[in-house]
């Protein structure tokens, strides 16, 4: 395992797990929410967006974290092993609100500088609440494109972090 992307729901836990394999196994993580993100929450350029992820996949070893569906054969047929974090909705929207109400209570930046405000807040929601059953549907398909990479699928966060625990 040399180029592990971790994929699932808005507010799974991507960017976090990413790190975490990351500190484990000395891989380079590459955060991938500032490259969508400009400076007053204004959408990066989607031509940007591409390169920046092109260049960050052609690299020898990586741990991202993002799910890149419309650029699969890009990114999914780079990677050596994709892991799938699909938590019940109730955990991602626990989950998503969480970090996006404790993000704007403190004001800390996040991609780009960006400040988190109400707005923002709730639309991360209501993408979490959206998405993840359109992932939970699609996801098994878009694996099986793709049977020669390793897939890992947890389903609760104990799984993942027993995962880890090996690495």
């Amino acid at each position: 395992m040399k180029r592990i992307l971790v994929i699932g729901c808005s507010g799974a836990g991507k960017s976090t797990f990413a790190a975490q394999i990351s500190d484990k196994t000395g891989l380079p993580f590459t955060p991938t929410d500032p490259f969508y993100w400009k400076p007053n929450w204004q959408l990066a350029e989607i031509d940007t967006v591409i390169e920046l992820v092109d260049a960050a996949t052609q690299k020898e070893a990586w741990v991202m974290d993002g799910n890149f569906e419309d650029w699969r054969g890009i990114v999914w047929q780079r990677a050596d092993t994709i892991v799938w974090l699909e938590y019940p909705l109730w955990r991602i929207l626990f989950q998503v609100f969480t970090r996006n109400f404790g993000l704007w209570f403190t004001q800390k930046p996040t991609w780009s500088g960006n400040r988190m405000t109400w707005k923002v807040v709730w639309s991360g929601v209501r993408h979490a609440l959206r998405s993840h059953k359109l992932k939970h549907a699609k996801y098994p398909g878009y694996l099986a494109e793709f049977p020669d990479i390793q897939r890992l699928h947890f389903k609760h966060p104990r799984e993942a972090s027993k995962w880890l625990s090996t690495r």
